[in-house]
Formats: structure tokens, C-alpha cells, sequence
């Protein structure tokens, strides 16, 4: 099965994590067709880091912005998966490390109407900083790591660990680590844009996606991530988006009104 393959990062105002995250990316097996950001209102030091780096890809790299107005996660990522031109698209976030096999791992487990949910080791604070102040020497060790098991690439253990939670939307699913049809996520008509502040907008969208047939694939042990430290964000909207989702759940809903379709 031939397609091309998209590389979504998500983004607000931590240009030295992206800069991280690119330097990633540059050591990738395999490249994507095209590379997207998408930017929840940064300022002008984080389309700087991307201006670096698009000579150094063969493929083409967009910036989509909009103004900062909070945490409007939803809104970004609708727009710029309204823009982005392949038929697959990776989905990270922009605190992420990915391993060099990372891209590689993702398109050799594709299948039509299938979401994969990778997952993710988290990189101690004390090596994050070192990271952040010399940023060229970023090869990681185990003694950087916590959660350890998941630091581990080893494809043939991953498919003994394979759909262990893809009978539920809730476990298992990191918006930091997706892969999906740029066609299926259009048809329940993408991230629900009424999802305002931190928490629960990725599982919502995942629930949806389950609900209109998609079979979700969980991963481990492959297209492995290392997620730098910081601190935690807001929870403030944590409980209203909560309910927003258990709403989803319990009425079997698979399209959302407030969605992409308004950007395409």
C-alpha cells in the first residue's frame, strides 16, 4: 500500500523543545512527505526555529498560526490538518523526542481505517535541562529515562503487546503519539472545537473515531518517544471537558458540529 505521510507538531511558545524535537526528526530512517506545525499562538522566536530548519529537509515544512487566545488546542490542529496535503498523518506534540526509527515504525504498522496510539517515556527534568542548554549532544541513556520500559524499541515484542487497551478510548490513547487517515478524522469532522483548556479533547476525538468504525491499535515497544520534562499544565478546564467527553461516550457520537469542516 503506497501513500504519503504527514508529520503534525503541535506547538506554543517553547521554541528550545522544537528545536529538539526538529534535531529528532533530521536523524528519522524515514522522512515524511511533509512536515507541519502547528502553533497555538507562539511568538516570533518559535517561526524562527522553523525558518532554521526548512533548508534543512528535503520536504516541504508549513507553519500554520493563529493568535494567542488560550488554549485552544482544538482549533489549531483543525486548521492545520485542513492543510496538510498527505493521505496519513503522525501526530506529535512539540515537547517530543522521537526515536530515529520513529516514522519508519508508524508507516510499516499502517492500515486502512486503523488510529494507532504509540506511547511514550518520559525524559528526567535534570537531563531536559542539560538538553535545553546544549542541545547538540541529545542521545539518550537509560539513566535519563523514567517509565524505562517504554524506552525500549524491540518490534518483536510489540506484537505481543499489541491492542492491549484498543477496546477503550480512554486508556492508551496520547495525543503526543497518533497516526491516522486524513479521511477519517475529516468524516467525524475532527477535533471538537468546544474543547477550550487543557484535558480529555484527544480521547474525545479517538472515542469518535472508534465510534464511526475506525479500529484503534495500540503500540509498544515501536515508534518510541521520549517526552521532556515540564511542568504540568493548567487543570482548570479539566472537569467541564470531562464531561464533554462521558457526553460522547454515552451517546455513541461519532460527528462533532464545531469542527474542520468550516477550514476546508
Amino acid at each position: 500500500m503506497e501513500f504519503t505521510v504527514t508529520l503534525l507538531i503541535t506547538t506554543y511558545n517553547n521554541p528550545k523543545f522544537l528545536d529538539l524535537v526538529f534535531r529528532s526528526i533530521l536523524k528519522q530512517t524515514v522522512m515524511p512527505n511533509e512536515i507541519v506545525v502547528g502553533d497555538d499562538g507562539s511568538k516570533e522566536e518559535t517561526k524562527q526555529v522553523i525558518d532554521q530548519y526548512r533548508s534543512m529537509f528535503q520536504c516541504n515544512v508549513k507553519h500554520i498560526w493563529h493568535e494567542d487566545n488560550g488554549f485552544q488546542k482544538c482549533k489549531i490542529l483543525n486548521k492545520t490538518i485542513a492543510q496538510v496535503s498527505s493521505d496519513y498523518i503522525i501526530q506529535i506534540d512539540g515537547d517530543i523526542m522521537i526515536h530515529p526509527r520513529f516514522i519508519e515504525d508508524h508507516i510499516s504498522v499502517a492500515s486502512s481505517r486503523q488510529l494507532i496510539c504509540g506511547n511514550r517515556s518520559f525524559v528526567r527534568k535534570k537531563r531536559t535541562m542539560r538538553l535545553l542548554d546544549n542541545p547538540s549532544s541529545n542521545n539518550l541513556n537509560l539513566i535519563d529515562i523514567k517509565k524505562r520500559k517504554r524506552f525500549f524499541r524491540i518490534p518483536k515484542l510489540s506484537l505481543l503487546y499489541r491492542n492491549k487497551r484498543s477496546d477503550t478510548s480512554r486508556k492508551g490513547s496520547l495525543g503526543c503519539n497518533f497516526a491516522y487517515w486524513k479521511e477519517d478524522i475529516v468524516k467525524i469532522n475532527g477535533y471538537n472545537e468546544d474543547f477550550t483548556g487543557w484535558g480529555y479533547e484527544d480521547i474525545e476525538m479517538v472515542e469518535r473515531l472508534m465510534n464511526s468504525g475506525v479500529r484503534k491499535t495500540t503500540l509498544l515497544f515501536m515508534a518510541v518517544e521520549y517526552h521532556l520534562y515540564h511542568p504540568k499544565s493548567d487543570r482548570a478546564s479539566s472537569e467541564k471537558n470531562k464531561r464533554m467527553y462521558y457526553d460522547c461516550v454515552d451517546g455513541d457520537i461519532a460527528f462533532c458540529v464545531n469542527g474542520i469542516d468550516k477550514y476546508l
